[in-house]
């Protein structure tokens, strides 16, 4: 008898379109007090930017650094150093990211990555 009642409450549901199904789960919901959650993709960042967060006290080197990362002109790269929290390189991959850093620890100064 039970087996048979599923078995019409599903036939019924299988003759229903879309917007009365939709209907139907939401009214189901409510009925019966279930909360559903949606599950949201988790975003992988694939992207990053590279800003100057700290100098350190060897400001001629990183100049050099700053030039050779950005191809920038020396007073370019002068200018970039003495700004605060200067953006080095935009939209480098995660890779990029570790090298630069890299070069930038060795000279002395700080990288945040955002």
């Amino acid at each position: 008898m039970q087996n048979e009642l599923v078995n019409n409450i599903l036939e019924s549901i299988s003759k229903l379109n879309l917007l009365e199904l939709s209907d139907l789960i939401i009214k189901i919901e409510k009925k019966f007090n279930i909360a559903v959650e949606e599950e949201k993709p988790e975003i992988i960042k694939e992207k990053f930017d590279v800003y100057l967060s700290e100098i350190g006290d060897k400001k001629i080197n990183l100049i050099k650094v700053i030039k050779d990362i950005t191809n920038l002109s020396l007073k370019e790269s002068k200018d970039l150093v003495e700004s605060k929290n200067a953006l080095i390189k935009q939209n480098v991959n995660k890779i990029e990211c570790e090298e630069i850093s890299k070069k930038i620890n060795s000279a002395g100064g700080k990288v945040e990555i955002k």
